[in-house]
């Protein structure tokens, strides 16, 4: 036998070692990459991978999505509690400004003056030795006709009888236009 090898003896060995010569075997698919692995797949040719600048605007796009939706209610919490801090402290500015006028109108009452006046004006007090006139219509109309949607009262009503038998009457006054209901 002959120690020299010729062409034969790189096929044999070549195909010992699965077919192809080592520098045109493929390789496996590399760590870290993701992939079909087989080289005649139809499915590892159509697979392809976004750009790196797509992926990242979508990752973006979706971590806005999900601080919205957890930022959302809160900030609306928020502006709920504002707008009723507001309306709170315009109440409170209103009823100070209603505090401050009750207490001037507090305060008039403690001149004598002014209480004459209102007892004149409120109550018809006058003092000894004075007339009081009261003016019961001076524009000259007359009232005695019924309003719109009243009943007439008639005078014996008011006639010098008790008090709760004038409530009765003008109970009664007042029903006379309403229909009666049967039970």
């Amino acid at each position: 036998m002959s120690t020299a090898r010729g062409p034969r003896d790189k096929r044999t060995s070549a195909s010992r070692s699965g077919g192809r010569p080592a520098a045109s075997r493929r390789p496996g698919p590399r760590p870290g990459v993701r992939g079909v692995a087989g080289a005649g797949s139809s499915a590892a040719s159509s697979v392809r991978r976004a750009p790196a600048h797509v992926r990242r605007m979508l990752v973006l796009l979706g971590l806005v999505v999900v601080m919205s939706l957890i930022v959302a209610p809160v900030l609306s919490g928020y502006l709920r509690q504002r707008a009723e801090i507001t309306a709170a402290r315009a109440q409170l500015d209103s009823e100070r400004r209603e505090i401050a006028q009750l207490e001037q109108d507090l305060a008039k009452w403690d001149d004598d003056r002014y209480v004459e006046q209102q007892a004149r004006e409120r109550l018809r007090f006058v003092k000894e030795g004075e007339t009081a006139f009261t003016v019961i219509d001076d524009t000259g109309t007359d009232y005695t006709e019924a309003l719109p949607g009243m009943a007439p009262v008639s005078d014996d009503v008011m006639a010098g009888s008790p008090w709760y038998s004038q409530v009765w009457e003008s109970v009664k006054v007042a029903n006379e236009g309403l229909p009666e209901v049967d039970e």
